[in-house]
């Protein structure tokens, strides 16, 4: 797949298409939109069953999913394993509510382990779920007759699993069918099954174990630069003394995405170049082929600023 940005000159080899996936992912998940809601605990985002959304978004999502998995590339994608769990046709668990909803994950496990027979007066606890909807208090049944069903020593098992079961299956199915499908018309297939979650995870939204040595010692250098060249000294002295979120700032300038591939930092190649600017100009990047003009600064604390002011504005493309 080729993208082009109506109003500028690049020539996509891979870069303008990390930043359409980039940005219209941005766009759709965007909470202005009500289709997702936003666990601050975890920071990860599950379906909304209170949107007033078509389906039929829920199903573009999941088709833009499935071909940045096509096109090799990587999608910013706050949601649980469990959602890859379900794209597997694996069941979701009381640990993937644990990584959603960390608290309430833990009061279902101190429910499981409470070892004394009094968990009805303890607890106070029948098949219900309460949840919030527009600023009234709504009670949900977990099963039938859940309201007049008192969660015991014997039946809490089945509770918990019924509590899972509504957060990741009943009240999300149909935003969850649709998604499903729309993922499947570009991804399905019985290759898919040979994957785990966390593998089928890693491919879509890439993995986070940075190794920034590692970087640097797969970095290429072209022109006038090698490695032991006082600008390229200097700019990894700059580099290592950012801050992680800057650093994942740089990976966005650069690679279009802020998250490595699934084979990590040794798959991620870097080129850096000199360039016959001087030291008033910034660096510029090609995202489409990982490569960096870099000026031949001659002090470490103007190449610190230009390299921040640099990272700080990198959407968009064209040709220099």
């Amino acid at each position: 797949m080729q993208v082009i940005f109506v109003g500028e000159d690049a020539v996509d080899a891979g870069g303008v298409r990390k930043e359409f996936f980039l940005l219209i992912m941005r766009e759709l998940l965007d909470p202005k939109y009500g289709m997702f809601q936003y666990y601050e605990d975890s920071r990860l985002i599950w379906f909304s069953d209170k949107t007033f959304e078509d389906s039929d978004l829920f199903h573009l999502i999941g088709v833009i999913c499935g071909l940045a998995i096509y096109n090799f590339t990587i999608v910013d994608l706050h949601f649980p394993l469990a959602l890859y769990k379900k794209l597997l046709k694996r069941k979701p668990s009381l640990d993937d509510l644990k990584e959603l909803m960390p608290e309430v994950g833990r009061s279902m496990q101190q429910l499981l382990d409470y070892p004394e027979d009094d968990i009805e007066e303890t607890f106070c606890l029948n098949f219900t779920i309460t949840v919030e909807n527009f600023g009234a208090t709504e009670v949900k049944e977990l099963v039938p007759n859940g309201a007049d069903t008192a969660v015991n020593k014997q039946n809490r098992q089945e509770f918990v699993d019924a509590y899972v079961d509504y957060i990741f299956n009943k009240s999300v199915a149909s935003l969850f069918d649709a998604f499903h499908a729309g993922f499947h018309k570009v991804c399905g297939g019985k290759v898919l099954l040979l994957f785990q979650p966390n593998e089928l995870q890693a491919m879509v939204i890439g993995n986070t174990n940075y190794d920034w040595k590692e970087l640097e010692k797969n970095t290429e250098y072209k022109g006038e630069y090698w490695a032991e060249h006082p600008t390229i000294k200097m700019f990894w002295e700059v580099f290592h003394e950012l801050p992680l979120e800057k650093k994942k700032q740089f990976l966005l300038f650069l690679t279009g995405s802020d998250r490595i591939p699934i084979l990590g930092m040794k798959s991620l190649k870097l080129v850096i170049q000199s360039t016959g600017g001087g030291e008033s100009y910034l660096p510029v990047s090609h995202t489409c082929f990982n490569l960096l003009d870099l000026p031949k600064y001659t002090e470490k604390e103007t190449l610190r600023c230009k390299l921040i002011q640099a990272i700080d504005h990198n959407e968009g493309f064209s040709l220099i």
